[in-house]
């Protein structure tokens, strides 16, 4: 049985009112209804359709044009619009259609477009096939919702509107983050109270709702998306469909985020990389385009920091989330700019950002990780200096392991020797450098009494000490340096020159482990092993954790 303009507007339980509708207009035969939310929508329309107009379009002149041109294309059977759409254009909008003999109908705020669709389908369907239309029609209208800005927020607002009711969505709390419509939040909350359950019916002072839970996935934690109206009998299979395909566009709009910020990531990491390989004949200008669109406009101060980890991962800690998680995480949204890169030797940083925003993001990553060390180069202002500033980061952290205790150290307290290395340059410094440390390189007994010679501040006796060995023998080890090098290690000029280069080598290793230190003991046995290394962060004669003795960890 064919379904007619008259159908409707006689219809008692729709209350439809005819706007434009002469007696020839009543007879019109509609085939089907459809939902139009926005003027893109309106490609889907089929010949003869009753065109139900949802939400605020059209909205301009053109839009207003374009809609009238398609509803004459395709013949349709009439044209249906909410009580509350008052625009402008409405009083031209049913004239126009009226001079194209297009029947208007206005849609009271008490019936819902869903009880619309089901009637004119159910004069010429199957039970299942009205349905179907139905529950089609629904997530058709839901998913022209997924939009670039504010998914959730129009989800749940197309949700609000399909379902005739409010909804929301609120953390494991009870705090409401998205809410189109007035429910009694707490009151249902309080009725949920840390279900586990999927999916919840809840009846509160009159309230009927449904409430779904969306589990916890990637970054999102759990939540529950609830709509709910006083009206009787209000959860009924089409407000579950509705409740559900949100919810899952709402998991998929998330994830789809994560993927676009892991993406985003990547690029960032990416461009970072080439930065810190940019040699001074290279041409940066590409690169400081790149990095410019990533929002590093040298507007605040730019620096790079180099973060490593010492000592065992301690699980069930933050130390268990990778690095440069931890470090976008701390800065969040109040850093200007933010390049991250994960390498093999640790994490490297590029910041523009106020400088307590980034000693207050910072000192978070420093207390919530005891095992982590962090080097900061000197301010730079253009893209061609980020290896320079990366530079400095080495040499700061090797500061921040010869002085135990200090897990952050900066380019601004570096002492005269170490910021001429750092303004000389590590790799000249290092070429310049090779022919006085190379030889006692290839000889590790020398570099250790060497080291150990330097730490204890020339002084033989304590030295030889920590070397576990008579005096006597290190005096012969020091002998056998300074032929090497051509000079008395009692000499300013040949300690400021061996100095600057174990510096030097210290900071072009790549890996950047911690430097040889003989132990005083290990377990009650003399520990003589160059290769013996203690963790900066651990008091001189403590016994090292079992896990490498304090060697830097990869991510």
């Amino acid at each position: 049985m064919p379904c007619t303009v008259s159908d409707v507007i006689t219809h008692p339980a729709l209350q439809l009112r005819p706007l434009n509708v002469s007696a020839a207009d009543r007879k019109r035969v509609i085939a089907s209804a459809q939902i139009v939310v926005e003027v893109e929508d309106m490609d889907g329309l089929g010949q003869h359709e009753l065109v139900l107009i949802l939400g605020s379009m059209p909205r301009s002149a053109e839009d207003l044009e374009k809609f009238v041109q398609k509803v004459v294309e395709i013949d349709a059977a009439a044209v249906a619009m909410p009580e509350s759409y008052r625009p402008e254009s409405r009083p031209r909008l049913i004239q126009d259609l009226a001079e194209r003999q297009i029947p208007v109908l206005e849609v009271p705020q008490t019936t819902r477009f869903a009880d619309l669709i089901d009637t004119v389908n159910r004069f010429q369907s199957s039970p299942d096939a009205v349905r179907f239309n139905k529950m089609l029609t629904m997530q058709q209208s839901l998913v022209a919702a997924l939009g670039p800005h504010e998914t959730v927020s129009a989800l749940l607002g197309r949700l609000a509107k399909l379902c005739g009711a409010a909804a929301g969505m609120t953390s494991p709390l009870g705090d409401v983050e998205v809410s189109e419509g007035v429910l009694p939040f707490k009151l249902l909350r309080d009725e949920i109270a840390g279900s586990s359950f999927p999916e919840l019916e809840l009846n509160v002072s009159g309230w009927n709702a449904l409430a779904i839970r969306l589990e916890e996935s990637l970054a999102k934690p759990v939540r529950w998306l609830i709509v709910g109206s006083r009206r009787e009998q209000f959860v009924n299979s089409f407000v579950r469909a509705a409740a559900r395909v949100t919810a899952s566009l709402i998991d998929a709009a998330d994830r789809i985020d994560v993927l676009v910020d892991n993406q985003d990531r990547a690029v960032r990491s990416s461009i970072l990389s080439q930065l810190l390989e940019l040699e001074p004949h290279d041409n940066p200008e590409t690169l400081a385009e790149r990095v410019s669109a990533l929002g590093v406009s040298f507007a605040r101060e730019v620096r790079v920091l180099d973060l490593v980890r010492f000592g065992p991962e301690s699980k069930g800690t933050a130390a268990a989330v990778p690095l440069a998680e931890r470090v976008v995480k701390a800065f969040g949204q109040d850093a200007d700019a933010l390049l991250v890169s994960h390498r093999a030797t640790g994490t490297v940083v590029l910041v523009e950002a106020d400088s307590k925003v980034r000693e207050a993001a910072l000192g978070r990553l420093l207390n919530e990780d005891k095992g982590l060390l962090i080097g900061m180069g000197r301010a730079i202002g253009h893209v061609r200096d980020v290896r320079t500033s990366h530079h400095d980061a080495i040499l700061a952290l090797q500061q921040a392991r010869r002085l135990r205790g200090a897990r952050l150290f900066t380019y601004d307290e570096f002492e005269f020797t170490t910021r001429l290395l750092a303004h000389v340059g590590i790799e000249r410094m290092a070429e310049w450098s090779a022919g006085i440390i190379g030889p006692i390189k290839s000889k590790p007994i020398l570099l250790e009494a060497l080291q150990a010679f330097f730490e204890a501040e020339l002084d033989v006796m304590a030295a030889a000490r920590a070397l576990h060995i008579h005096h006597n023998s290190l005096r012969y080890r020091i002998q056998k340096i300074e032929e090497i090098v051509g000079g008395s290690l009692r000499s300013p000029e040949t300690i400021a020159a061996v100095q600057l280069a174990l510096m030097a080598e210290g900071a072009r290793d790549d890996s950047r482990t911690v430097r040889p230190r003989v132990l005083e003991a290990v377990g009650g046995a003399v520990a003589r092993n160059a290769a013996a290394v203690e963790s900066p962060l651990e008091s001189p004669g403590r016994a090292p954790s079992p896990s490498g003795l304090g060697a830097v960890l990869p991510e």
